[in-house]
């Protein structure tokens, strides 16, 4: 993880962000590969490989941040305490916040425009030129602020979906099965679901799996093929395959690995 502090109100950090640094900072992150599990208060979000996060922290109690081995991202923080008083002359950073206030807390894939900013952003990292960082993320404030995300009629149900789906994350289900359950339209679950939560519900139901799947790992002695089974498993071969598919490592190379920060 590196950090530059470009303004005295922006923080950029390329990696992974240490646990409890956010604080009350309005987070903005990009996900270039690996996948990042949001934890708040009980509700579930997954930042994927090309998708973005609007998030203040500040608005939210009892929120943690996971990411998996291979997590590579992008993240700025803005310290609303400043109120832009540092961009006053170049852009109302006030009047920005307020335009992206639909997407707080909600992944959404970035744009193709999004995309570039933050590999520019990445590229220049390693060149550590803060002239150049401060002016594509200038940039790519001013993008963000440029457009509302619409928020779906049927948002509630959706979250329902979510709701059912960590409840239950020992059991699969279809799309058929859910909308009938649910009372959805199949092909209105499937787009309303990836529109509003950045990722199908096939992933999303597997991201949680695997995630809660690493946390056995992490925290209890107990065997993969168990942990396997808590999560819907009884195939080990696929376990292992869709573990390493989330989490960049086999699930016994993620145990191996924890025991050995353990012992140290």
């Amino acid at each position: 993880m590196t950090e530059y502090q470009l303004f005295p109100d922006i923080k950029l950090i390329v990696g992974a962000p240490e646990e409890g640094t956010a604080d009350d900072l309005i987070e903005i992150s990009f996900c270039k590969g690996g996948v990042c599990e949001y934890n708040i208060g009980g509700r579930f979000l997954y930042l994927g490989t090309d998708c973005c996060i609007i998030f203040p922290h500040g608005t939210y109690d009892n929120c943690h941040c996971t990411h998996s081995p291979d997590y590579c991202g992008i993240t700025l923080l803005i310290d609303p305490r400043y109120n832009g008083e540092t961009f006053s002359g170049l852009l109302d950073i006030t009047d920005i916040q307020r335009k992206m206030q639909c997407r707080d807390g909600r992944i959404f894939c970035a744009t193709d425009n999004i995309k570039k900013l933050f590999s520019e952003i990445y590229a220049e990292s390693e060149g550590a030129r803060k002239s150049i960082l401060r002016l594509r993320t200038l940039e790519l404030l001013m993008v963000l602020g440029e457009g509302n995300v619409p928020c779906s009629r049927q948002e509630n149900t959706l979250k329902k979906v979510r709701e059912f789906i960590c409840k239950n994350i020992s059991e699969h289900y279809t799309i058929a099965e859910l909308s009938r359950l649910f009372a959805m339209n199949p092909t209105a679950l499937k787009s309303g679901f990836k529109e509003h939560f950045g990722c199908t519900l096939y992933d999303y139901a597997k991201k949680k799996k695997m995630f809660y799947a690493a946390e056995l790992l992490r925290g209890t002695d107990m065997r993969v093929i168990d942990v396997a089974e808590e999560v819907g498993y009884s195939n080990a071969s696929k376990f292992s395959r869709a573990f390493s598919s989330v989490m960049g490592v086999t699930p016994k190379s993620f145990q191996m690995e924890r025991k050995k920060l353990v012992c140290h």
